[in-house]
């Protein structure tokens, strides 16, 4: 039977549904907690993973080249998140396993988190939830609305569009930027593109909605934050390293922004705090895409995708298809 390796815990925290599933599909499976490895365990790693045919892990897991080399019959990497920047795709197309990840399993949860995010730092939900704790009545000022402002969104893919869909309550008006243009859902939504200095410029909110890659690492930097307006706010619930953050300490301490919400940082659990410190941020631990649905609902298309690869069909979202092609996989 083949045996699948599940290197994190949270995989079935929410339901044993999709390890009996698999169990019922003739697969062995065991349970690893390897949310976080360090570059000391990778030899660790080496070792665990021989003898499985399949590892589950999660986008921040690093699948190195080191890893994936060592590997006795690993066959396929199955990515529970949308992420997947922690796998060395090159390495696994070069031992031919098959990678795949989940685009829009957790969109709706990540999307939620940040309406929360934009409402509880503008509206200084948790600054005032903190004060009252500590016997304070602090009515003073409620803060700024979201209600008729304008969202910036950069990167109008999955997450995107759901918080585009969802400012349409609060009669937002809701500007882009993208690589990658959707006329359809612009011209529903009446969304038009701008550059991201323009963006940055006329938005009272953006949002970041892109993938951690060499064009967008360190991609709101000082100059960019000097052009936001001093009553805007930044939501980053996308990857930490999208975010220069030693310069959103400066600009939320000396006032260039109004505030920021923040579910990741570049480093995880964060090493630098001094940003969250700050009475005008919101943090959370990198939990915006991990609510009870969107876990459970990741869980089941990872499922689907390894009981499907090894019924022989090419399942969805390979992130390496030329391993595919040499496999001959059934569509």
């Amino acid at each position: 039977m083949p045996k699948v390796l599940i290197m994190t815990k949270k995989f079935a925290d929410i339901s044993r549904d999709p390890i009996r599933t698999l169990e019922q599909a003739g697969f062995t499976v065991e349970e690893k907690d390897y949310d976080r490895v360090s570059p000391a365990q990778e030899d660790e790693v080496c070792r665990v993973i021989q003898g499985a045919d399949v590892i589950v892990v999660t986008a921040m897991f690093p699948a190195t080249r080191k890893i994936i080399m060592s590997a006795d019959r690993l066959k396929m990497i199955a990515i529970r998140s949308a992420g997947f920047e922690g796998s060395d795709l090159k390495a696994a197309t070069e031992k031919g396993v098959v990678v795949t990840c989940n685009p829009g399993a957790n969109a709706s949860s990540v999307a939620d988190m940040v309406i929360g995010m934009m409402l509880a730092v503008s509206k200084q939900i948790a600054k005032k939830d903190r004060e009252m704790r500590k016997g304070l009545y602090p009515r003073g000022s409620g803060g700024e609305d979201l209600f008729r402002k304008t969202v910036g969104i950069i990167g109008l893919g999955n997450i995107g569009k759901r918080v585009a869909k969802r400012v349409q309550g609060f009669e937002a008006k809701v500007i882009a930027n993208d690589i990658v243009e959707y006329p359809d859902f612009q011209k529903r939504y009446n969304i038009p593109y701008y550059s991201k200095e323009e963006l940055l410029q006329k938005a009272d909110f953006v949002t970041l909605h892109v993938p951690l890659d060499n064009s967008t690492r360190g991609m709101i930097h000082e100059d960019r934050l000097r052009l936001m307006k001093k009553t805007a706010f930044l939501v980053n619930t996308a990857r930490g390293p999208i975010v220069d953050e030693r310069a959103l300490y400066k600009a939320l301490k000396e006032g260039w922004i109004a505030g920021a919400g923040l579910d990741v940082f570049e480093t995880e659990p964060t090493v630098f705090r001094d940003h969250i410190m700050l009475e005008n941020v919101v943090s959370t631990p990198h939990s915006a895409g991990l609510s009870n649905q969107a876990s459970y609902a990741m869980a089941m298309e990872t499922v689907k995708k390894v009981i499907t690869f090894f019924q022989g069909k090419v399942p969805e979202n390979v992130l390496n298809p030329d391993v595919v092609k040499k496999l001959e996989l059934s569509a």
